[in-house]
């Protein structure tokens, strides 16, 4: 447990650590690439589905659909991240893969960290640039991980019907963040919650 906490107190201190530490990128083909290695966001729009990791030795660029997993070692401890299908809403059919970091592994859930650039523009163009975190559960009998938690443009309304919709095997999770007994945005306490009381 003081190993998560530490990993979330930190989640939101750096950007994607690249090009800082030595990585080790896993490819879908099973190879692993180890140096360092430097993120690239193309675009504003949706720029977290659109990701590149780029070798700062061979400039080779990589994107999402041909990435893993990758492992960015520190001095005492590393960062664990894998290429998640995500979706918004539990009923959306559309899925975009994003770059998510492991904050907790379970046996029968996962949560992931997908720290989003927003760019909010002025009336002038004068605008600011900041990041944001986006909560993704994903159960570890399914293929597509689900926003739990924060969206961009909708805060933190509909948390709660997400949780209802992600969650339908575990009525007393769904009835504990109805009536605040685990906060709805402390997606870490959902997922624990989960992984002790619900499931297979």
């Amino acid at each position: 447990m003081k190993k998560i906490i530490v990993l979330l107190s930190i989640i939101f201190q750096c950007s994607v650590c690249f090009g800082q530490e030595r990585s080790k990128v896993i490819l879908t083909d099973g190879s692993e690439k180890v140096g360092e290695f430097t993120i690239r966001k193309p675009t504003f729009a949706n720029s977290s589905s659109k990701l590149l990791i780029i070798s700062k030795e061979t400039k080779t660029k990589y994107t999402l659909k041909e990435v893993s997993k990758v492992t960015v070692y520190r001095e005492n401890d590393s960062l664990h991240y894998e290429v998640i299908d995500v979706k918004t809403n539990f009923n959306d059919k559309k899925t975009e893969k994003k770059l998510g970091l492991l904050a907790f592994k379970g046996n029968k859930i996962n949560l992931y960290y997908v720290e989003e650039t927003i760019h909010s523009g002025g009336s002038v163009g004068i605008g600011m640039i900041y990041n944001s975190g986006e909560a993704y559960a994903k159960k570890t009998s399914e293929v597509t991980a689900c926003n739990i938690g924060y969206i961009y443009g909708a805060g933190a309304r509909g948390i709660k019907k997400r949780v209802r919709d992600y969650f339908t095997d575990c009525k007393q999770l769904i009835k504990n963040v109805d009536d605040d007994t685990i906060k709805k945005d402390n997606s870490l306490d959902i997922v624990l919650f989960y992984e002790k009381n619900c499931g297979n």
